[in-house]
């Protein structure tokens, strides 16, 4: 398990160097990346599928393993939709479109079986845990709305564009917050390291999420 971990950890750490070494590539990169990412929630979605499979997705543990599926199911819809518009379309960043609904379809059930967890075992969560989690959530949410705000005060887009560049970083942060509790929740416990690093999964990306809601209105992208 550990070595495995390990092994994850260097390969997530190497893949992200190697993709800031290639950001010269232009359209090389965007069909790259448009497959990895499908690639990668799509072995997510795989996973996900076994654990429901074999253990059920009724009860409290199977509404957990069935919510975390389909979250990751609709999010790997997202990113298919996304590298069709990228790749196939030629549409450098396809916001808003079809992608978008998967996208945010996804939050539903990831909140709630997030929720259930921190809900189930919330013998291991104090009140200092509470209090660490809702804090360390709101200064990043903090952070990210303080680059949000004036954008969109001073945007000219549609109401629709707006509305989901406001929809992507409330529903992340809620989300954060629920993941920061879980991770401390589990944090130190051996046995529970599957869910651990579940939730160091979800707190990077409602951040990944967050930042490319920033970059999309400052313009980075």
């Amino acid at each position: 398990m550990k070595l495995n971990l390990k092994v994850g950890l260097a390969g997530s750490i190497g893949a992200a160097v190697l993709y800031t070494l290639m950001q010269s590539w232009g359209f090389k990169l965007v069909a790259i990346s448009g497959v990895v990412f499908v690639l990668v929630s799509g072995v997510c979605t795989f996973f996900a599928l076994r654990v429901v499979l074999k253990f059920g997705g009724r009860g409290k543990f199977g509404s957990m393993h069935l919510g975390l599926f389909l979250a990751v199911l609709l999010w790997c819809l997202g990113e298919a939709t996304w590298g069709i518009y990228e790749v196939g379309l030629h549409i450098t960043v396809p916001f808003p479109s079809l992608a978008d609904v998967f996208y945010l379809a996804g939050y539903l059930p990831a909140i709630i079986s997030v929720l259930l967890v921190v809900k189930f075992f919330s013998r291991g969560l104090s009140e200092i845990k509470v209090l660490v989690s809702s804090l360390l959530g709101l200064m990043i949410i903090g952070i990210v709305f303080s680059f949000l705000l004036d954008p969109l005060l001073s945007s000219s887009t549609g109401v629709l564009t707006e509305v989901l560049d406001l929809a992507y970083p409330s529903l992340d942060s809620v989300l954060l917050i629920l993941a920061i509790m879980m991770f401390l929740i589990f944090e130190g416990a051996p046995p529970s390291t599957p869910w651990l690093w579940i939730s160091v999964g979800i707190i990077l990306t409602t951040i990944a999420d967050m930042s490319f809601s920033v970059g999309t209105l400052q313009g980075w992208y």
